[in-house]
Order: C-alpha cells, then structure tokens, then sequence
C-alpha cells in the first residue's frame, strides 16, 4: 500500500463542487415548476366529463422556496379525479377506481418519462462545472 496519493484537479472539482452546491437547488426548482405546469396542461386534456374540466380548470401551480406544488380548491375534486358512487351523495361521480385516478394521475403516468427527463436535464445542467474529463 502506498504511504501517499495523488489527487489529481482536486482545487477545479472543489470549485466545481461550490457552482453545483449553488446551481442545483434552483435548476430543481425550475424543474419542479416545469413538470407542474406540464402535468397539469396534460390533465385538463385529459378530463372529459364536464364536472372534471371544470376541476381540471381550477389546478394551479403554487411557487415557494422548495419548487411547485399543484392546488385544487374546486369542491368535485377529488370525486372527479377517484370517484365514488359508494354512498347516495356520491352518485354524481363515476364510479370509484381507489388510487388510479381518472384525468391527474393517469396523465402524470403518461407523462412520466418526460417528468424524468426533465429531472435530468435539470442535474445535467447544475453539474455542468464538473465533467470529470480532467487530466
């Protein structure tokens, strides 16, 4: 065993490292707002029954200091998106699915390989500093 080492580009990788620490949170934020907005454009194409639009309709994106998240105040919702018909007040809707969704969850399955490509252009870019090609 070696009494030392070299470390080769150690100072480029350190400074590389304080770029990414930097870039990283905010490249995944961006990303985050991206697929919000994606996700819920693909899920108001998908709605189809008139109730459902209208929930659709109501998604927003909200923005904090973490990235995005998806609201829905509309009161048919959730009955909308999972259904019901188990009880007599929730005849109007199709009939239950449990989890699977009829319009917000399918359409973030159908988008799911976009989604993650999106994640990934967004490392791609905050790790950008460091192509590990040093010699």
């Amino acid at each position: 065993m070696p009494d030392s080492f070299d470390v080769r580009n150690y100072r480029q990788f350190q400074r590389a490292l304080g770029d990414i620490t930097t870039a990283l949170p905010k490249d995944l934020k961006d990303a985050a707002k991206q697929i919000a907005e994606d996700w819920i454009s693909a899920a108001r194409n998908k709605a189809t029954r008139p109730n459902a639009k209208a929930a659709a309709q109501a998604m927003t994106v909200g923005y904090d200091t973490q990235g995005a998240t998806i609201n829905n105040r509309h009161p048919l919702f959730y009955g909308e998106e999972f259904g019901g018909q188990a009880r007599p007040e929730t005849m109007q809707f199709p009939p239950h699915q449990g989890q699977r969704g009829y319009w917000l969850f399918p359409a973030a399955r159908d988008n799911a390989d976009k989604f993650q490509k999106v994640w990934e252009a967004a490392i791609d870019k905050a790790t950008q500093p460091w192509d590990n090609k040093g010699g």
